[in-house]
């Protein structure tokens, strides 16, 4: 069953309080397998009309932590030379 607009806000609310302990108890790797887990879980269950928002309010619920996705420290709107690990703090290793 497809969630409405308002359950998905309250998902969205339930996991950004999560977010500090996720970051507390995981690093790296963990917290984005955990993290990822339960927002794909919410963006599975909204309306496929709907998903495109839901990955946007996703990031910004990143961003409200400092956070942003690992794919954009990766391609960072251009070719980057170096490793990139991927720590939740957001910051790039190289």
């Amino acid at each position: 069953m497809a969630l409405t607009r308002k359950d998905i806000e309250q998902e969205l609310t339930t996991l950004g309080g999560l977010v500090p302990r996720l970051l507390q108890d995981s690093r790296g790797a963990e917290f984005w397998i955990e993290f990822l887990e339960r927002a794909n879980a919410i963006k599975d269950s909204a309306p496929a009309a709907l998903r495109d928002w839901v990955t946007e309010r996703i990031y910004q619920l990143l961003a409200e932590y400092g956070i942003s996705p690992p794919w954009q420290w990766i391609s960072g709107n251009a070719a980057q030379a170096g490793r990139v690990y991927a720590f939740p703090s957001g910051k790039r290793v190289a």
